[in-house]
């Protein structure tokens, strides 16, 4: 059951961002909004996310993680709530800060209750069957987002979300167990991550982690805008367009336990890379060359999506565990890495945005060589 609590914060989560994606030509049509003031629906929800998240690792390693994962959750529902009854743009984009602050302590804590619970080999299969459901959300998101949006327009996406919330609140509140820890030694100074940023290997799997998130999750962001108004989809279909590309991380996410048992963490690690790096260099020459086929496009980000889960998979559960004592922290420092990353991307990709799949593809390859120069230098255990 503690499992499974975990699984629905994680697809809470995973909805959270997908399914309110397809409302974007709606709102810039109905707000007079550019493609960069849009997307401060996202990069806003990022930015409190990110802030929410430092202060969330530090309280769940000091108070422990059952309330502060229940307090986010409340935060999540009233920000929800928000943007069901906004009257204008600022209203939405108050309650989508209130959301991303609110998604932070849940979606930062609620993987480190697996953590301290399991070994960092059982954590890798089981964060698998954990992105799993992140990634079956992502996939059905934007279909359902897509159809809300026709039949009930952008309020009832948020109007989905604040169910979600609602459920997980409720379902956490019975299931998440007692944790009466209380670290007097833990500052709630930003200065207590110093310890973090102190160890080289921590800072080499969090590049590598942040490469691979940031590429995929950059596309996501910008995916309606693309698909919509650069490749001509129309709203009904664009959410199997992108839905496809979460599918196939999930599909991978699903078999990531049996693939790490057969082979091994440095065996998947290594051909995984390889294979993203491959891939990224026809995404790359498929941008210069000027492809903008909506089928063509998707094909290649699938194919880039299955490789990429295993290395996220792997090095995640090692960062939490460089440096004792601190998973909480560890783990809001990579949410809030990605997530920086991820927005900056998206605003500047936007900002240059010619309805082309151009900068998109770029960023994309740019990012998977950084991952490969990463890679070369990770270590495993002879075991594996």
């Amino acid at each position: 059951m503690l499992f499974v609590a975990v699984a629905v914060i994680f697809f809470l989560a995973g909805m959270e961002v997908d399914i309110f994606i397809p409302s974007y030509p709606e709102l810039q049509q109905q707000f007079g909004l550019s493609p960069a003031k849009v997307q401060l629906c996202l990069s806003l929800n990022f930015v409190t996310y990110c802030f929410g998240s430092l202060y969330a690792g530090a309280l769940g390693d000091r108070y422990g993680l059952r309330k502060i994962i229940l307090y986010g959750l409340a935060v999540f529902v009233l920000g929800s709530i928000a943007c069901c009854f906004a009257a204008d743009f600022s209203h939405i984009l108050a309650g989508r800060a209130l959301q991303g602050l609110g998604m932070a302590a849940p979606a930062s804590l609620g993987y480190v209750i697996i953590a301290e619970r399991y070994s960092a080999e059982q954590q890798a299969s089981m964060l698998g069957t954990l992105n799993g459901c992140i990634t079956v959300a992502m996939a059905f998101a934007p279909v359902i987002g897509s159809y809300v949006a026709i039949y009930a327009g952008w309020r009832g996406n948020f109007a989905v979300l604040l169910l979600l919330a609602l459920i997980a609140l409720g379902f956490c509140l019975f299931v998440l167990p007692r944790d009466d820890r209380k670290r007097e030694n833990v500052s709630l100074s930003l200065s207590t991550y110093l310890v973090l940023f102190q160890s080289k290997t921590f800072l080499k799997y969090l590049v590598i982690v942040c490469a691979y998130i940031c590429s995929y999750w950059t596309f996501i962001g910008m995916g309606s805008i693309l698909y919509i108004e650069g490749f001509g989809v129309s709203l009904a279909n664009f959410g199997f367009y992108q839905g496809a590309i979460a599918g196939s991380f999930a599909v991978i996410s699903f078999l990531s336990p049996k693939l790490l048992t057969v082979f091994g963490q440095a065996k998947c690690f290594k051909i995984s890379v390889i294979l993203i790096t491959i891939i990224s260099i026809f995404i790359g020459l498929a941008a210069l060359c000027g492809v903008n086929n909506p089928v063509f496009i998707t094909a290649l980000m699938c194919m880039f999506a299955l490789p990429m889960v295993l290395p996220v998979n792997i090095l995640y559960p090692l960062v939490l565990e460089v440096v004792p004592e601190t998973k909480s922290r560890a783990a809001a420092v990579v949410n809030v890495a990605r997530l920086v990353v991820s927005a900056v991307c998206i605003e500047i990709v936007s900002y240059f945005y010619n309805g082309k799949f151009l900068y998109l593809g770029l960023l994309i390859f740019g990012f998977s060589i950084v991952g490969l120069v990463f890679a070369k230098s990770v270590k495993f255990p002879a075991k594996n």
